[in-house]
């Protein structure tokens, strides 16, 4: 048995990104692609267990989101706004920021 189709985690596009949010501490970002198919939750290396908890929670959002039909750019926006979950944390509404690629994100969640 395989486990459901996620998008790609990688792209070579500029990306969109959102805080997820543990209390008022960035434990990792969401991104999506701008220009293709790719999506991706990062963790925060400083954030320690509830970021890698985190990722379990967001790597089923966003299996969930593709197996619903929503492009990265819509499900990056799904959860704007909800109340937080005890393990995937929260995205606050109205928040979104861009970057020239993937590696700038990696290099920003490395050092906080």
């Amino acid at each position: 048995m395989s486990s459901p189709e996620s998008y790609p985690r990688t792209t070579s596009s500029a990306v969109r990104y959102v805080p997820v949010l543990m209390g008022e501490s960035v434990i990792g970002y969401v991104w999506a692609a701008v220009t293709d198919d790719a999506a991706r939750y990062v963790r925060r290396l400083s954030a320690g267990e509830a970021a890698d908890n985190a990722a379990v929670m967001w790597t089923r959002r966003l299996r969930w989101a593709k197996a619903n039909g929503l492009t990265p750019l819509q499900a990056l926006r799904h959860w704007a706004g909800q109340d937080e979950d005890e393990r995937a944390g929260r995205v606050p509404a109205g928040v979104e920021f861009e970057l020239p690629g993937l590696q700038e994100l990696e290099e920003l969640a490395a050092v906080g």
